[in-house]
Order: structure tokens, then C-alpha cells, then sequence
């Protein structure tokens, strides 16, 4: 994304002076009265740095409009990749999840990291395979924890239904306890959970792959990170970007003209998406981040090469932009583009997103706007940052009580475990050749991503009341910004834009305004005498249900 400051509104005349302020954190230009910085997401202080313009003298004209790049413009708009923000932080903690829940760990590894053929879901602010590493780690570790305890428990049962010596049954048990113990020990301040603190982690230094077949396919999923396709499997396409709220939808006829005589412009579908993210790529939002991308039906793939070219394979991560605008102009069944607007903030936790699509028909305009939120992770998650190096001795005790109730059970377990641990990618080779057959045999398979690395470990809902208060200016602040930016495509080609403004009116009447003892039942219908619902389009947008 290219941000541009534009020096001639930053004039003031008379004895005033205006500042142009820059980013205390990144050093790249900010707009003038901006709360966050669009770059890096920073809050912006009084204090900033700022650059002051000489005062004009009077009379002077106000010198030519001038445009200061303060980023070098990419080739194509379109090749600006994501950066969620800083999320270098959601990297740790969810690498941390690994370690602490073990069935977070396995359904990485046997939804994500050990399937050959299925796509990758988006994981916002996350690096999947440093994840992934750490997830491979924390198993391994498991399993030899569950070879000692499996040991143990033929040990116990044979003293205890064969020999009949308790006193080997109860050293079986104590030692089980032990094994138990240092585990979860080593786990919580051994050196991979310690290498993962504020203070020392390094994505660089993430564990090796187990095989080369291992990093083979974490090379394939990194790829997903710089691409423009999800492949989805089920109902909802988003994947990856949370919870979907209320969305909603318009259509308006594009050849009715307002002008009393001629005929409105003709457009290409292309140019109003291109209108739409030049616009609200000029909001002042942290983190924001706009992007074309492709959702693709998984189950849809088999025999298109355009999007899968070895059906053996995984489906591809990035389309060509001409493909792109193709698309955009003849949508299919299987495969629709959208422009995807996020906003990324609270340490690159909460992902909030409004993806848009655009369908022109003959005489219409069809707009669709689907709203997410990515909730932030789940507290027990964020243990890493109040472990101390060394436990305390009340943290002894709690572990040494939680670990003599919980060592029966996982005695128990252990011989299964064990065996089922010998397949680190859980059973990859059994599955391969069930897919195998599906693919060449009965031409039927489903290449979606099931499972997102990021929407797994967080919350259901927002953690804080300023979370909530943010997902909704951002949404509101973007809503209202992409139906000015209607207006105005529409009337700049002649297009009369009553019936646009009539669409409007009936989404703002989905959120109703009561007032003095109202009372609203339905979405669309407001009670009372004194009740009044807000018409003003230009200066309004849908109320959204943001839980």
C-alpha cells in the first residue's frame, strides 16, 4: 500500500502553522489529525515528530499542489501482501499452545501440516510454519514421555495380575509420578517454553523439520502467507478471519441517467473496485490493510488447472492479477473474488474485516459486504509472559497436587499414545492412500483448508470492552467510506444515484434508533411515537451486531 501526504492541504495562511505528522515508531508520513498510524498501527502522540512549512507571506498565492511519496510505489497495488501489524507476538503465544495443549498440537499437525493435498487457511499475524515446528517439538517431546510411561504401566500390571508384588506396582506408580512431574516440569521452565518469552524469542531459531517430507510441505504452506486464493471447505468461505457478523447487500440500476439528456458512462466492474480501495486506503486506521483475493470451493477443484494444476498436489496459492480482474467480471459458481479491507490492532490480535464483492450485470450493480472479526486468543494461552524463570515454591506445590491426580489417567493412555506416536505425521501414509483413491478412482475430493492455525486458539467473543469499541469503529469508519465512495463512482459517469440512495436508506433501517422508552423487537421495524430511524445515508451506515 502507497501512502501519500499531500503538502498543499498542510497550509494554513496568516500567522498559523500546520504540521505534517510522522510516525514516532515507523517514520513514514501520517494524515494530518490522524489518531493511528495506517503503516505500523501505532498510536500517535502530541509529541511526534513533525515537519513545519514556512509561513506564506501575505498576498502570497498558495504555492502548487505537491505530492511527497513517502514510500516507494509498488508495481502493481495488487502486489502488496499483508502485514498484519506486528505479530510477532501471536507467533509466540500460539507456539507456546503447542507445548501447553496437547490437543491444539495434534490437530495442527493432522489438519494442517500432515495433509498433502488440502489448502491452507489464512492465519492474520501469524507465522504458520514457526508454529508448526514448534508443534512437531511439542509432540515428539509428548511421545517420549509416553514410551517411559508406557513402560511403567506393563510393569505395574504384570507385578500387579501376574507376579503379585505390590511393592514393584507402588515403585511403578511412584516412578510414573515422577516421569509426570518432570515433564510438565521441564516444560514450563525447560528451555523451549523459556526460549519463547518477550525477551528471547526468535522465529529464526524455531526447531528443524523431523524429515525432509516435513519441510517439504512447510515450504508449501509458507507459500499461502504471500498468496491471493483460500480454498474453503463447507459453508463459509472466510476461513481464517473469524467470526462473520451481519452482512449486507445492495443493488442498484447503473443505466438510468442523471443528467436530462444523455446516456451515463459505461464502466468496467474492475475500475469501481479499483475506486473503492483508493478510497478507503486514504482512512486513517491501524493497520490497514487492503487486498484482492480469491475464494475458491474446494470440493469444486478437480480437473480446473487453473487453480489446481497437479490434482496429486496442493491447490495454488496465488492467481495472476488479469485472472483476477477476469473473475471480477464473470464470477463463477466455485470461484469469486472479493476486496478485503483489515484492520489490524492489539498486538496483532484482533483482525477485524470487511470483504466486498462487486457483480455487474446488464442494468445492475450488485454489492455484497461480509464483515469479520478475528477475536483475540485465549487467555490461558499468554501464560509465557508471567512464567518466571524459576518456579516459585508455591508453584511447586500446585504442580506436584495437579500432577498426582492427572498421572493415573495419563498412565492409562500411555500405551496408546505411545503407539499412535510412531507416526509423527498421525497416520499420513494410511490417509495418502485413501485420498489417493478418492482422486484417481472416484474423481471426487475436497482440496479445502478445514482447519485455521489461528481461529483454533482464540476466544469466542471480544476479551475487553475497547476490543469491541474498535472492531466497531472500523467497521462503521470503513461501511461509511465505501457507500461514499459509491455515491460518488455513480455520480461521476451520470449514473442517478435515487435508487442507490433508496438501497442505502433500507440497510440503515436494519439497525433502528429508539429513543424515550421504545422498544425494537424486530431489525427492520421501530415502535413507538417518539422512535425515529436515521435516513441520512451520506453521513450513516448499518448499526452492525458486532457479537
Amino acid at each position: 500500500m502507497v501512502h501519500l501526504l499531500d503538502v498543499s492541504r498542510a497550509h494554513v495562511w496568516g500567522e498559523a502553522m500546520t504540521h505534517a505528522t510522522t510516525c514516532p515508531g515507523c517514520g513514514r508520513g501520517t494524515a494530518p489529525g490522524a489518531a493511528f498510524c495506517s503503516t505500523c498501527g501505532a498510536a500517535l502522540e502530541a509529541g511526534a515528530t513533525t515537519v513545519t512549512l514556512p509561513r506564506q507571506p501575505d498576498g502570497a498565492p498558495p504555492p502548487a499542489a505537491q505530492t511527497v511519496p513517502l514510500a516507494e510505489r509498488p508495481t502493481d497495488r495488487r502486489a502488496t501482501v499483508p502485514r498484519w501489524g506486528s505479530g510477532r507476538d501471536l507467533t509466540r503465544y500460539l507456539c507456546a499452545a503447542a507445548y501447553l495443549d496437547r490437543a491444539y498440537a495434534g490437530s495442527l499437525i493432522k489438519q494442517v501440516a500432515a495433509e498433502p493435498h488440502l489448502g491452507v487457511a489464512a492465519a492474520p499475524a501469524c507465522d504458520i510454519p514457526v508454529v508448526l515446528r514448534h508443534a512437531y517439538l511439542a509432540n515428539a517431546r509428548r511421545h517420549s514421555r509416553d514410551l517411559v510411561l508406557a513402560v511403567l504401566f506393563v510393569l505395574a500390571f504384570v507385578f500387579t495380575f501376574v507376579v503379585g508384588d505390590g511393592r514393584i506396582t507402588l515403585l511403578a506408580l511412584f516412578l510414573s509420578w515422577v516421569t509426570v512431574f518432570s515433564f510438565e516440569l521441564s516444560t514450563k521452565y525447560g528451555r523451549h517454553l523459556q526460549s519463547l518469552r518477550p525477551d528471547r524469542f526468535d522465529p529464526a531459531a524455531a526447531p528443524p523439520p523431523l524429515n525432509n517430507d516435513i519441510s517439504t510441505r512447510l515450504r508449501q504452506i509458507g507459500d499461502y502467507a504471500d498468496g491471493n486464493v483460500t480454498t474453503y471447505s463447507g459453508y463459509s468461505p472466510f476461513i481464517g478471519y473469524g467470526t462473520e457478523l451481519d452482512s449486507w447487500s445492495l443493488t442498484f440500476d447503473v443505466t438510468t441517467s442523471s443528467r436530462p439528456e444523455g446516456e451515463p458512462e459505461e464502466f468496467d466492474v474492475t475500475e469501481l473496485y479499483a475506486h473503492i480501495a483508493e478510497r478507503v486506503g486514504t482512512l486513517a486506521l491501524p493497520c490497514l490493510e487492503i487486498e484482492e483475493r480469491l475464494f475458491t470451493d474446494g470440493s469444486t477443484l478437480l480437473g480446473d488447472t487453473r487453480f489446481l494444476p497437479d490434482p496429486l498436489g496442493r491447490p495454488v496459492s496465488r492467481i495472476p492479477f488479469a485472472q483476477m480482474d477476469t473473475l471480477k467480471r464473470t464470477p463463477e459458481e466455485g470461484a469469486r473474488p472479493y476486496l478485503a479491507v483489515h484492520s489490524t490492532g492489539w498486538g496483532g490480535e484482533l483482525v477485524t474485516s470487511l470483504f466486498l464483492r462487486f457483480v455487474r450485470s446488464d442494468s445492475n450493480l450488485f454489492v455484497e459486504a461480509v464483515p469479520t472479526v478475528l477475536f483475540p486468543l485465549l487467555d490461558r494461552y499468554r501464560i509465557i509472559d508471567t512464567l518466571m524463570p524459576r518456579p516459585a515454591v508455591g508453584e511447586l506445590a500446585k504442580l506436584v497436587s495437579e500432577t498426582a491426580v492427572s498421572t493415573f489417567f495419563i498412565l492409562l493412555a500411555s500405551p496408546v499414545r505411545a503407539i499412535a506416536g510412531f507416526a509423527p505425521d498421525s497416520g499420513i501414509s494410511r490417509r495418502r492412500r485413501r485420498q489417493h483413491k478418492l482422486i484417481t478412482r472416484l474423481r471426487h475430493f475436497d482440496y479445502g483448508a478445514r482447519q485455521s492455525v489461528r481461529r483454533e486458539a482464540a476466544a469466542k467473543h471480544h476479551q475487553r470492552h475497547f476490543q469491541k469499541a474498535d472492531s466497531g469503529m472500523v467497521l462503521k469508519t470503513v461501511e461509511k467510506r465505501v457507500l461514499d465512495a459509491l455515491v460518488e463512482f455513480a455520480e461521476a459517469r451520470g449514473i442517478d444515484v435515487g435508487e442507490l440512495i433508496q438501497r442505502q436508506q433500507t440497510i440503515i433501517n436494519n439497525g433502528i434508533i429508539a429513543s424515550h422508552g421504545s422498544r425494537v423487537d424486530s431489525s427492520a421495524v421501530a415502535s413507538g411515537d417518539r422512535s425515529r430511524t436515521a435516513m441520512n445515508i451520506i453521513h450513516k451506515i448499518p448499526l452492525l451486531k458486532l457479537d
